[in-house]
């Protein structure tokens, strides 16, 4: 996923903005080597509020693209450095706790005793840090020596209120103006005035009061008597004008808080519990990120229903008649802290057996911006659903066309996706025709502004000078290459959008039959099947057994080998024998890394491992490829993915999933390779081993029938057992156990409860 109108590549240089200033510590650095950079950073998160920081717990270097504190799309703090004496401690440890609290472990190696000794790892300092609205750090001091020790404590900070497009590298000067630091009694308050006439602050407080407050610094002169603790409390708050500041907390009450609200999220999602304590984590952790990954907002009645009006996006106020209080997922951070189109409609997609709410927020909050008129500068069209949502100083100023922006060619017809299969889960009736205006309006772009060209194919193309060239999921600037390493004139008609359109049209004949439309249902239904037809002759490549990745301006098929040909299985616009065809040659050492599958095969000439979209492994790409499988029972070839993906979590911190990284061949004894600037979390690349178990069981719910089809479950040999617990159908709560037993897994229904669910388990073929 790229920012549009971010030229630079994630991590690019930052340019800051007018009025900032350098830290006044800048002169007197801290010795010692610089900690490893991105891969090894600390994320912690509530919404649309976040830090990321380095392993000791800093931010640091000052203005660094990969660390800060960031609030809507700002970053409200830009360095915090913690010194001993003078000198950077020696970090032992550090670990965070569902994105929820990070602790560091601390010792240093220079202190200097009153008499002269100076031993060796006898202080212990703990960095506690916790996100809950606020950036709560709380340190501890604790001498181990046999005799009194005099330390001097110091916090380095500054703020820089940059854009998250300048954090990106987007070289733009804001005519904001930051004013000078307030020292208060107990800490100093950044204050900057933006363009958009929104006035920001940053406040830093400290429990006790530091006994020298300057600017861009805080000392502490600290003596403990043998075995000895001090603690200091630090708090940050984020403060933009117009939102209302959350009232703060001692540490212990906001991480007891945010704690409380995870366990509540927890029992009221779907549990999960194998033989593997392993597995188990790595899924803990995929729920604890989407939970913190949540963003409030309050969405109204579309305006073609009549609601109105305007909101202020992610956190907007109620209105209309038919308000809705939802939650949202946002896309992940560092850069992605924000609502995404097509990553929020493809996390709440494969999250719906986690907690099919989502998808319903997701859907709500995307009609009431579906868009209304033709607006180049933000690619928008009526009934084309947004690509990206931002509320930063340049967003809001019309420097970027980001409020929303709609440079997204597959948005609109996942939004379709979603939908329909929301339905198959919820039986939501009332959400259904609710969002009927928006789905009509969805299919009328798709047929009436999607096909650029009159070719019968969706197309995008770039209007406007401040968006995406490419606008599928790979929007890099090189993601879309023929095998010469020409770039694709457009407009450009992926295969996988193609595939999404034929889906979407499905889904939606089914939803008309069910609401009484049978002669529209019919032709949609027509309609599909003839793309189908007609995609099968352009895109299929007969010489390479497989399907192009898409077409260019010119017709001619990109002939190359891509993972988007998999996602074609997961729309079923193709036949078994092609499916058969697709997944064997994904399967290939080409395409096939051992962790995953790779977005572009190692044998092309614009393959590269290290690359953004042409070799890399993406876990969402991956989760989608792995359903579609399902569908065409492919699942040895299912189980490879779920098994390299699940080996490659246990390598990355909090057996997270990041959103992509480097697609070098697996060997034995390898480990997988950072992608040095992946985001983690992202919410779909967390939402993967959701869709991965989802493809595995076999889950085909019908919450409108009350029914649960469980079609040829698997498990892999490394999992004996699994347990889903209060797994949401419809009005009912279902649990579920699977045991393995040779190559096929059988079904107990162990409860239900609320209403009546009939359950079958049906063993067909496999592939």
């Amino acid at each position: 996923m790229d920012v549009g109108g971010a030229s630079a590549a994630p991590g690019a240089p930052v340019t800051a903005g007018a009025g900032s200033a350098e830290p006044e510590a800048a002169a007197a650095a801290p010795t010692g080597s610089e900690p490893p950079r991105r891969i090894n950073n600390l994320s912690l998160l509530d919404g649309k509020t976040f830090s990321a920081t380095t392993v000791s717990g800093d931010i640091s270097p000052a203005d660094a693209g990969d660390v800060g504190l960031f609030h809507r799309d700002t970053r409200f703090l830009s360095y915090l450095e913690l010194v001993v004496d003078g000198h950077r401690t020696v970090v032992l440890s550090s670990s965070t706790q569902g994105n929820l609290y990070a602790q560091i472990e601390l010792a240093t190696s220079t202190l200097v005793l009153r008499d002269g000794g100076a031993p060796e790892n006898n202080l212990h300092v703990r960095r506690e840090q916790v996100m809950a609205g606020h950036f709560y750090e709380r340190v501890t001091a604790e001498n181990f020596n046999l005799q009194p020790v005099e330390i001097t404590l110091e916090w380095r900070f500054d703020a820089d209120f940059a854009d998250v497009f300048q954090v990106r590298g987007m070289r733009v000067r804001p005519k904001g103006r930051q004013r000078d630091p307030e020292v208060t009694a107990d800490g100093v308050i950044f204050a900057y005035d933006g363009q958009d006439g929104i006035h920001r602050r940053t406040v830093l407080r400290f429990d006790p009061p530091p006994e020298t407050a300057e600017a861009r610094r805080a000392v502490f002169h600290i003596r403990l008597n043998p075995r000895e603790r001090r603690q200091i409390l630090l708090i940050i708050t984020p403060e933009t004008e117009g939102d209302p500041v959350r009232a703060t907390a001692g540490f212990s009450a906001a991480l007891l808080d945010r704690r409380r609200q995870l366990e509540a999220f927890c029992r009221e999602s779907t549990q999960f519990e194998s033989s593997d304590d392993v597995f188990d984590a790595c899924m803990a952790t995929a729920v604890s990120d989407f939970f913190a990954l949540r963003i409030p907002f309050a969405a109204r009645a579309h305006p073609a229903m009549g609601g109105g009006g305007a909101d202020n996006g992610a956190g907007g106020g109620a209105g209309g008649n038919r308000s809705r209080e939802g939650e949202i997922i946002a896309a992940g951070i560092p850069w992605f802290a924000t609502v995404f189109g097509r990553d929020s409609l493809i996390a709440a997609y494969q999250s719906l057996l986690l907690r099919p709410q989502l998808a319903r927020a997701t859907l709500r909050f995307l009609a009431r911006w579906q868009g209304r008129k033709v607006d180049d500068w933000r690619d928008e069209q009526p009934g084309k659903i947004l690509h990206e949502f931002r509320e930063g100083e340049l967003t809001r100023s019309g420097e970027v066309p980001h409020a929303p922006y709609y440079g997204s060619v597959d948005s609109t017809p996942l939004f379709l996706i979603v939908l329909g299969e929301m339905f198959q889960w919820t039986g939501d009736r009332e959400l259904l025709e609710e969002l009927l205006p928006a789905a009509r309006a969805a299919l009328n772009w798709i047929e009436q502004y999607g096909d650029l060209d009159g070719d019968g194919f969706v197309e995008y193309q770039r209007r406007s000078p401040g968006g995406l060239d490419n606008q599928g999921w790979k929007d890099s600037h090189d993601s879309n290459l023929h095998r010469d390493g020409r770039p694709e004139p457009g407009p450009i008609a992926l295969c996988e959008v193609q595939g999404y359109c034929y889906d979407a049209r499905y889904r939606w004949s089914r939803l008309l039959r069910i609401l009484g439309d049978a002669a529209t249902a019919d032709r949609v239904r027509r309609e599909a099947t003839e793309l189908a037809h007609r995609f099968e002759r352009a895109f299929w490549l007969p010489r390479q057994g497989y399907y192009a990745m898409s077409l260019d301006g010119g017709k001619q098929p990109q002939e190359v080998i891509s993972s988007n040909a998999g996602h074609l299985l997961w729309s079923r616009i193709i036949g078994q024998d092609r499916a058969r065809q697709v997944a064997s040659r994904m399967m290939r050492t080409e395409m096939y890394t051992g962790w995953g599958v790779r977005t572009l095969a190692a044998d092309e000439p614009t393959y590269n491992p290290l690359s953004y979209h042409r070799g890399s492994v993406w876990p969402h790409d991956n989760s989608l490829i792995g359903l579609g499988l399902a569908f065409y029972e492919q699942k040895d070839a299912l189980m490879r993915i779920v098994t390299g993906l699940f080996q490659a979590a246990r390598h990355f911190r909090d057996l997270r999933l990041p959103e992509l990284f480097v697609g070098a061949q697996r060997r034995e004894f390898d480990m997988p390779v950072h992608y040095p600037v992946s985001c983690s979390p992202q919410a779909w690349a967390s939402g993967a081993m959701f869709l991965l178990l989802t493809a595995l069981l076999g889950l085909r719910p019908d919450a409108g029938k009350k029914e649960l089809r469980v079609v040829n479950p698997v498990l892999p040999e490394w999992l004996d057992w699994l347990r889903v617990r209060n797994m949401r159908i419809g009005q009912s709560l279902v649990s579920l156990e699977f045991t393995r037993r040779g190559q096929r897994a059988f079904c107990s229904v162990l409860d239900i409860q609320g209403d009546r669910l009939a359950i079958s388990v049906d063993f067909t073929k496999r592939g």
